[in-house]
């Protein structure tokens, strides 16, 4: 009887899901559709301006090859394989995605499966975002390290070694790569390398500064390291970064023709 009851209210309602209006009056929260193919089917309002497009149209069929570097977009794919494929979601994981002036940042994402009408099939799947600062009490474990993130964003932090961390969190070497591989899924060494990594992909955006001097003032031993740590994660060099922001910039979602 409530079946039924939900069934013709959800009908009269017509193919377009009004649910999805309700998610663009959510701030700093994004909200996405993807088929089978991780082609984009519907974004809220707030991800398709975060994504630097003018409106849905540019957004709707599109991959995420589109709008982030490769080796980023592989990730994001190899993440919508594995809920498709198991039909099992993932839950608040912290992992890389522009923050408002465009610059890669920690946030917390999750994604679920998406079934047919009769669930006899995944079509494909379905997740949130929201900054890692935002968002981080969605995500019990990370609350365990916070003081440590938040340290290793600091000049002095971010040359801590590993047993430093560790000694600061009352933890041992061993159990604080546990919990940093439970939460982001990477090693203390890693994240830390991904967060000097995230600053200096910072100071391209908002300086002028070389690229040399930007390894230096990043503690990367030198510029070629630096570059080839910068392409490996960010999927371009330090350069190619630097354009690329400043395209954006240029032609950005408030853009009008």
């Amino acid at each position: 009887m409530h079946t039924d009851f939900q069934q013709q209210f959800f009908a009269e309602m017509g193919p377009r899901h009004q649910f999805q209006f309700l998610y663009d009056a959510i701030p700093d929260v994004f909200f996405f559709t993807k088929d089978r193919e991780s082609r984009m089917v519907w974004a809220n309002r707030q991800l398709i301006k975060r994504l630097g497009a003018r409106n849905e149209e540019e957004v709707v069929g599109a991959y995420d090859s589109k709008f982030f570097p490769m080796e980023i977009a592989k990730k994001y794919r190899a993440d919508d394989c594995f809920v498709m494929e198991t039909s099992q979601p993932i839950n608040n994981r912290v992992e890389v995605f522009y923050n408002e002036t465009k610059i890669l940042d920690w946030h917390i994402t999750s994604k679920i499966p998406l079934f047919n009408a009769n669930g006899s099939e995944v079509i494909g799947v379905a997740g949130v975002m929201r900054s890692y600062k935002a968002g981080k009490r969605w995500a019990a474990p990370a609350s365990e390290i916070e003081e440590i993130v938040e340290y290793m964003r600091t000049p002095e932090g971010s040359l801590a070694t590993v047993e430093e961390l560790a000694q600061r969190a009352h933890l041992s070497s061993r159990q604080l790569n546990r919990k940093f591989q439970a939460v982001f899924g990477m090693s203390v060494r890693d994240f830390k390398i991904r967060t000097r990594l995230n600053s200096a992909a910072e100071d391209l955006t908002k300086t002028e500064l070389s690229v040399c001097q930007i390894a230096v003032n990043h503690d990367f031993s030198d510029q070629s390291t630096f570059s080839r740590l910068f392409r490996k994660h960010m999927g371009m060099t330090p350069l190619e970064y630097r354009r690329s922001y400043r395209n954006q910039l240029v032609v950005g979602p408030d853009h009008q023709e």
